[in-house]
């Protein structure tokens, strides 16, 4: 039965159809019905091939070989368990005032930056500069290429082995073809103490190289030379890719926090609250 356009029910159909409120909860089912025809259920987690893809990469990474049919539908299923958790927290907004998720999502942001932003190989100018205003934490204690020859006190023949061993180099000849045992090293001060007769050991840095010297211990003549000496300075051609790999990280990190704050620290606007007071 249909009403007529002077009717009671048309009248109140009209007033209902020109209504704000109704306009307003009727736009609000079909948005409602939008996202769900669009974008699924609210709890809704698509799995995708390039997800799968993913997890059958990682299990061959951390695995040396790919997954199974059913180590990757294993692999699948905890992912899904783990993404429907990780949703569920999100949505009751566990990852708040946690200190180590922010750190997470902090860090994230960290490296996305990082990765799109251009990369370069510093110049050798650079390199000394940075190196100069850093030197001390290249540096590394002296170390010493040395080597010597022992002739205990108790052989009487001694003394005269030493002088016929000092000729014999002297002369040119190898050391290590001369019938006794030549002990050398390249130590810093502190391991020649703890690995040679601590009077040898102090006397080795004070020698001058090259060239073969007298030493006098409680035990033993000694005919000792220090070859070289490394100071521990450090330079640019010394450190080589330690020096570039540590300017591009640290050069990296200035120009990821110098793009973070002006792309997203500085829209922030930050107010402190004062205590409340009992």
């Amino acid at each position: 039965m249909m009403s007529s356009p002077g009717s009671p029910i048309a009248g109140w159909k009209r007033r209902l159809l020109t209504e704000p409120a109704v306009h307003f909860f009727a736009l609000g089912a079909l948005l409602f019905l939008a996202h769900r025809l669009f974008v699924g259920a609210p709890r809704t987690v698509v799995v995708t091939s390039g997800m799968k893809a993913e997890l059958s990469r990682r299990y061959q990474d951390a695995n040396g070989r790919p997954p199974s049919d059913a180590e990757l539908r294993a692999e699948v299923q905890k992912w899904k368990i783990d993404e429907a958790l990780a949703r569920e927290a999100l949505r009751e907004r566990l990852d708040r005032d946690d200190p180590g998720i922010r750190a997470i999502l902090a860090d994230k942001m960290r490296m996305r930056a990082a990765f799109e932003l251009p990369k370069r190989e510093p110049t050798d100018a650079e390199l000394d500069a940075w190196l100069a205003a850093r030197r001390s934490l290249y540096e590394t204690p002296p170390r010493y290429d040395f080597e010597f020859v022992a002739f205990p006190k108790n052989d009487p023949r001694a003394r005269q082995q030493l002088d016929d061993f000092e000729r014999a180099i002297q002369q040119g000849k190898n050391p290590t073809s001369l019938g006794r045992p030549v002990i050398g090293g390249n130590l810093t001060a502190a391991d020649l103490r703890a690995r040679v007769d601590a009077e040898l050991a102090a006397r080795i840095p004070g020698l001058a190289p090259p060239a073969w010297q007298r030493i006098e211990t409680r035990q033993s003549f000694v005919l000792a030379r220090v070859k070289s000496v490394d100071p521990g300075v450090p330079t640019r051609e010394k450190l080589g890719a330690e020096l570039v790999a540590d300017w591009k990280r640290a050069t990296e990190k200035e120009a990821v926090d110098r793009f973070l704050q002006r792309t997203v620290i500085d829209k922030y606007r930050f107010q402190e609250k004062p205590e409340e007071r009992p």
